[in-house]
């Protein structure tokens, strides 16, 4: 059973990145746009963008059908986003997330990390020390799980994830997450 929910909190999670609409756009305030706030190809795990980064502006389409996901992100503000779905070319049981917020406010963005890192769980908490105020989470079991850092700046939150199927060889280590968010956070952190 706990493989099952495993299984079931990475899909959630990465099932974000499936749907999404193509509408481009918003970021522009802070000189980056959204979709220059994900990773790029070969910086998380040799992974690469299943397919170009498109930002959603439409609160129906980012919580794919969701209601109450859609409540929720209207109270937080939603502005736009992007959830670019990761591939390890030659493993199909191998993937990652790299995914960005824009809402309304440092509050909003504070909330939508908390809802991520809470949702969809149980999750295994881990500690993130290079990032200020980031936080891991994750889930794994005998044949699978997920594992993802979360962090916000301003009124973005971000979520770098990965994800596998078919065991042990093929999870993403803790310190290669690590160093994927961190290489995002110095890049839209201007540092």
């Amino acid at each position: 059973m706990r493989a099952r929910r495993v299984q079931t909190s990475v899909v959630a999670l990465l099932g974000l990145a499936v749907g999404c609409g193509t509408a481009y756009g918003s970021g522009a305030a802070s000189g980056r746009p959204l979709t220059q706030r994900v990773l790029k190809a070969g910086e998380f795990a040799g992974m690469k963008p299943s397919t170009p980064p498109k930002v959603v502006t439409s609160v129906a389409a980012w919580a794919q059908g969701n209601k109450s996901a859609a409540a929720r992100f209207r109270k937080e503000g939603f502005v736009a986003g992007v959830a670019e779905q990761l591939v390890t070319p030659g493993n199909p049981n191998r993937y990652g997330l790299s995914l960005v917020v824009e809402l309304s406010s440092a509050a909003g963005a504070k909330a939508e990390l908390t809802s991520d890192a809470t949702s969809n769980g149980p999750w295994q908490n881990f500690n993130v020390p290079a990032i200020p105020g980031a936080t891991g989470f994750e889930a794994s079991g005998p044949d699978g799980g997920g594992r993802n850092v979360g962090f916000t700046i301003g009124p973005y939150a971000y979520v770098v994830g990965a994800g596998w199927q078919g065991g042990a060889k093929n999870a993403i280590s803790v310190n290669t997450l690590r160093a994927a968010a961190l290489l995002l956070y110095r890049r839209v952190n201007g540092a």
